[in-house]
């Protein structure tokens, strides 16, 4: 059983991972590189690109039976980074990314067989 508490584990630094790249590096990266137009900021990579992967990864995480507050780890980095280093406008789309993982987690449990 210790090696499924290791497999688990794994999954989770994905979760943190791909939250941390999604959340923080993007976000800052879209943000302070000058040759990206604000509307091209908020319409492409905030809305488009992290509404997908909030939808992976809502999936991925009830996929891998992964615990519940897995749900949180990408909004709240998103959430902290935008706050700080972005407009004001933007924390926002922390809230929006927060539904959508939920959604895409909840609309994956209907879907799997009992």
């Amino acid at each position: 059983m210790d090696w499924l508490k290791k497999v688990e584990s794994n999954k989770s630094i994905a979760v943190w991972g791909f939250g941390i790249l999604f959340g923080i590096i993007l976000p800052l990266f879209s943000d302070k590189f000058r040759l990206i137009h604000r509307v091209w900021m908020v319409g492409f990579f905030l809305f488009l690109v992290n509404m997908l992967f909030s939808i992976w990864l809502g999936q991925y995480i009830k996929k891998n039976g992964l615990k519940w507050w897995n749900l949180l780890v990408f909004p709240v980095l998103y959430f902290l980074v935008s706050y700080v280093f972005m407009p004001k406008y933007t924390v926002y789309f922390a809230l929006f990314y927060l539904g959508v993982i939920y959604l895409a987690w909840s609309i994956s449990s209907q879907s799997q067989p009992k």
